[in-house]
């Protein structure tokens, strides 16, 4: 039995294509690539650390079920 018997063959298209994504981002060859690469990075920051806020704030709920029913409106289902 090989490594290759052991992966199913449904995901490695799958990885193949995330393994070149990774290394596309890691080595961007334009400019254009570089940005965007530099921009999703700092998108990837900016969403990090909304969330370690909201995990250290207030847990309380920002809109609770009466607020949310009174803006859906009724119920189309008895």
């Amino acid at each position: 039995m090989t490594i290759d018997d052991c992966r199913p063959k449904a995901a490695y298209p799958l990885l193949t294509s995330l393994a070149a994504f990774a290394r596309a981002a890691i080595r961007p060859q334009t400019l254009l690539a570089r940005a965007i690469v530099t921009v999703l990075l700092i998108k990837l920051i900016a969403v990090g650390g909304m969330m370690l806020a909201r995990h250290y704030t207030d847990r309380s709920a920002l809109a609770d079920a009466a607020g949310v029913a009174d803006r859906l409106g009724p119920s189309s289902q008895p």
